[in-house]
């Protein structure tokens, strides 16, 4: 089974994204509501961690051959 690289690539850059928001390293000051902000981060920090999980398991699904920790040839 093979995953579209275009899939990995989109799914890639939002995790950026969420890691960023949910991370602290962008602030949502100005850009939207205060009482919004605390839920947001929240929310990026979870889409992070399970996106993370993803393309891992996307890689993992995609390899055609086994790798060089596996003992296969």
């Amino acid at each position: 089974m093979q995953v579209d690289p275009k899939i990995t690539f989109w799914l890639g850059v939002i995790v950026t994204i969420a890691t960023g928001v949910g991370g602290g390293t962008v602030h949502l000051t100005h850009m939207i509501p205060d009482a919004w902000i605390p839920a947001v981060t929240s929310w990026n920090a979870f889409i992070a961690f399970a996106g993370s999980g993803l393309l891992t398991a996307l890689s993992g699904i995609s390899s055609a051959k086994s790798g060089p920790l596996t003992g296969g040839k």
